[in-house]
């Protein structure tokens, strides 16, 4: 008898004891210990370049694949900078085909953000300048006589 039973307590014949054998969980580390004991994952680095390629931040990348900082800094951030340049390719791609088949906004955009064009405007006075702008201040008796009256009550 003692030889039928197993290490877990269980005899081979009772199906319910080997179905509720208890599942060790791996000790709990510290972000360091992850970082030192961490794995390149080929699975979760095409994750991470497709949500790079989303447009996603580099910490919400990280939180969304359950791993640190430090971790993503240092075995997937290149993966992260590929999946972000793929999406600013395809999106400057659209762009330009847009912008070519005549969307006028696009093209405008275009234009301002990637040659530099701007639409500033100039605006040049031509004629006499009849009085100068001075910063003390006038009162109303003094307005009237200047403005109102046309200056003609001047000394």
């Amino acid at each position: 008898m003692a030889d039928e039973i197993k290490e877990g307590g269980a005899s081979p014949g009772d199906e319910e004891n080997k179905n509720s054998e208890v599942e060790v969980l791996p000790p709990v580390l510290t972000p360091k210990e992850m970082t030192r004991h961490h794995v390149r994952d080929e699975r979760l680095a095409s994750q991470i370049r497709d949500l790079g390629r989303l447009g996603l931040s580099k910490g919400n990348v990280a939180i969304a694949a359950r791993i640190g900082e430090t971790v993503f800094r240092k075995y997937y951030l290149e993966d992260y900078l590929q999946g972000q340049t793929e999406m600013q390719r395809g999106l400057a791609t659209v762009a330009v085909e847009q912008a070519m088949g005549g969307n006028t906004p696009v093209l405008i955009h275009l234009l301002k953000t990637k040659l530099g064009w701007n639409e500033t405007q100039v605006i040049e006075h031509t004629g006499e300048v009849r009085n100068v702008v001075s910063a003390k201040p006038m009162t109303k008796e003094e307005f009237v006589q200047r403005y109102i009256n046309d200056g003609k009550d001047e000394d």
